[in-house]
């Protein structure tokens, strides 16, 4: 078998496969579509089955087209399975349920959140217990009898709801997010009205990983480390995130450097570069490359059950174990394309809603950029002096991957770091202290040796050291330049760009040069249309507040009498007591009156008050509250509008 055919099968398979997938997305296939997709995916193997022997050139064409045709049906298949095993009816009135949490709960304000496995749920009018088997996303107010931790099971009252998605208020799809993480609800449990049961569920091997994960994460606090210091050596060794502050993590990303607090592909490829080295005497025994592979694969997963089994970690651990094996069985210069190409196939076979998972798209667009214009940057010069070979090295992957994700980066988050070279040339060598260090203090606090007080104080002084170099820059003047959003065709236009760039800079034909030029140009008048179309103003009524927005900019107002004027329109935000018992002469007149949780009262006391033009009701009222409201409104004849089910409203100023 070539190298050439190790590559180009897995690449192309893989392409087909996430089309599959992002059609059957776009299409919005439902599971009524899965008879006729599997018919098709049947229709369509048969064909490649039929093509497959023949050696005539036109026959070939059929049989790669019948082979693409199946991954692409394939796709459509995995991805409406996947989206079933999400999406549930779930009742329009509280409910009793009974579940296991399967992650380690966190302090969400006054509320704990976790993520809860629903088992069973009973039913109002049968009394019975129906399955379920779904995830949600659970908030409950703590008791201070009842203590709640990862494999515990929970028996709660409360109306799950389908996520809510506000994408057009605040530009995140939360809804789309939780789907893509495999919960299909989020609910409330207040105080007395949830019990943890005495039977525990059982613990799987992802939840005992959380719960060792836990356990390093309080040898840290044994340690001394508390803070942004124990927050930096969590995110950065074992991918708790649990401790960073949004100051932080705004430092990090202003630095261009976000990337070492997501445990992810660079600690792997760290933690990679320290395993090999130290394994390399192996190389000189009989059988020594496989040995090496065999013990570094090991020590990676060993390293992702370290840090909880996260997504992040197993899908950068992936990529490194088919890239292990593919550099042992074939040649060095496919295996990097072609690992990456099996890795990608192989994660969206087992999760086809990994491919809407904006870090999956980051970690492979970033290694696949790497791969295509690091030897073209590394290149450019060459040194004698081994540390300035080291530092252009350094260089040369920032830039690779930066300029791969650039597309990708505008379009999601509108903003790019001015002196992401200089962060990463300090990054690249405190990282890996802080990681070597940080593995060697564990070792040696399990063999219970007095020296982990002075190793220990070496992880401190490196975060710390780290900390305040990425804070140093996040105060140059020009860190950051913010608010350059790209549209969608206009990052697949850049996509396009950069890849013809790089053709061009392999090939030099004029060709490759010419698409350059023509995707420049409308790139470009893109961006001149974009300048000159006129930005509308709005007002949103969403999560209790009012705000105004300007293109892709949100601001809160706010007012100690609840009453917001904003140009020819009036708001009465109703989230509290005060309303209630009040009388006027002179009812003043408004636009919109939003009713919020801790309004208390009927609109009864409302009305004499206001001359209402319409009724707002939140998403964070009562089901039962909301429809009493709504009654109330259709008998006084007043519009209202019920926004629990998209979370926000808009009003064009």
């Amino acid at each position: 078998m070539s190298s050439r055919f190790t590559f180009y099968p897995p690449f192309r398979l893989s392409v087909a496969l996430a089309t599959g997938i992002f059609l059957s997305h776009c299409w919005q296939a439902v599971r009524e579509y899965l008879p006729v997709l599997l018919v098709l995916f049947v229709i369509s193997v048969l064909f490649c089955l039929f093509f497959y022997r023949t050696s005539t050139y036109s026959r070939r064409f059929a049989f790669g087209l019948s082979a693409s045709c199946s991954f692409m049906l394939l796709g459509g298949i995995l991805y409406i399975l996947a989206c079933n095993k999400v999406n549930y009816s779930w009742p329009s009135a509280d409910s009793v349920y009974v579940g296991t949490i399967t992650d380690i709960p966190h302090n969400k304000g006054k509320a704990i959140q976790a993520t809860v496995h629903i088992e069973h749920l009973k039913d109002t009018l049968s009394h019975e217990w129906k399955p379920v088997n779904r995830n949600i996303m659970l908030y409950w107010i703590p008791d201070s009898a009842q203590v709640l931790q990862c494999g515990d099971r929970i028996c709660f009252c409360s109306q799950v709801r389908k996520p809510v998605s506000d994408v057009d208020f605040s530009g995140f799809d939360y809804g789309r997010y939780l789907e893509i993480q495999g919960i299909g609800g989020t609910a409330v449990a207040f105080a007395g009205r949830w019990h943890r049961l005495s039977q525990c569920g059982e613990t799987t091997w992802a939840q005992h990983a959380l719960m060792f994960r836990e356990q390093i994460v309080a040898t840290y606090r044994s340690w001394g480390l508390k803070g942004d210091i124990l927050a930096v050596v969590s995110a950065l060794t074992v991918g708790d995130k649990a401790e960073l502050t949004r100051e932080l993590k705004a430092t990090y990303s202003a630095a261009g450097a976000s990337h070492v607090l997501a445990l992810s592909g660079l600690h792997i490829g760290i933690l990679t570069m320290i395993l090999s080295w130290l394994l390399y005497p192996l190389r000189h025994i009989r059988g020594g490359k496989w040995a090496m592979g065999v013990c570094l694969v090991s020590f990676l997963w060993g390293f992702a059950f370290l840090s909880g089994l996260s997504a992040s970690v197993v899908r950068a651990v992936t990529m490194f174990t088919v890239y292990t094996l593919a550099s042992v069985v074939s040649e060095e210069r496919f295996s990097g394309f072609s690992a990456l190409s099996l890795a990608a196939f192989l994660m969206l076979v087992y999760q086809p809603m990994y491919l809407f998972d904006i870090s999956f798209q980051l970690s492979f667009v970033a290694v696949f950029s790497i791969l295509l214009f690091y030897p073209l940057f590394s290149g450019l010069c060459h040194f004698r002096n081994k540390v300035a070979g080291y530092v252009w090295n350094i260089l040369s992957l920032s830039m690779a991957a930066q300029l791969g994700t650039l597309p990708f980066v505008l379009y999601y988050f509108g903003a790019f770091p001015a002196y992401f070279l200089l962060a990463n040339l300090v990054v690249a060598p405190l990282s890996i202290c802080i990681l070597a260090i940080t593995l060697l203090a564990l070792v040696l606090s399990a063999c219970n040796c007095w020296i982990v007080a002075f190793v220990s104080q070496g992880v401190e002084i490196a975060v710390r050291l780290l900390n305040g170099s990425m804070a140093q820059i996040q105060h140059w003047s020009g860190a950051q330049i913010s608010s350059v959003y790209l549209s969608a065709w206009q990052a697949i236009l850049l996509a396009v760009l950069l890849l013809a760039l790089w053709q061009y800079c392999v090939s030099r034909r004029a060709r490759e040069l010419i698409v350059s030029l023509i995707c420049l140009n409308v790139l470009l008048v893109s961006f001149v249309m974009t300048s000159m179309k006129k930005t509308e103003d709005y007002l949103y009524l969403a999560r209790a507040g009012v705000y105004t927005k300007h293109d892709r900019q949100v601001n809160e107002l706010f007012s100690s009498s609840h009453i917001y004027k904003v140009e020819h329109l009036c708001v009465a935000l109703l989230d509290n007591g005060t309303w209630k018992n009040r009388q006027t002469a002179y009812p003043l007149s408004v636009d919109y009156v939003y009713i919020c949780r801790g309004f208390k009262g009927s609109l009864k006391d409302v009305i004499p008050l206001f001359h209402i033009g319409r009724v707002v009701l939140d998403a964070s009222l009562s089901e039962a509250y909301r429809e009493k409201l709504k009654q109330e409104c259709e008998t006084a004849g007043l519009d209202y509008i019920d926004i629990s089910e998209k979370g926000s409203y808009a009003i064009l100023l």
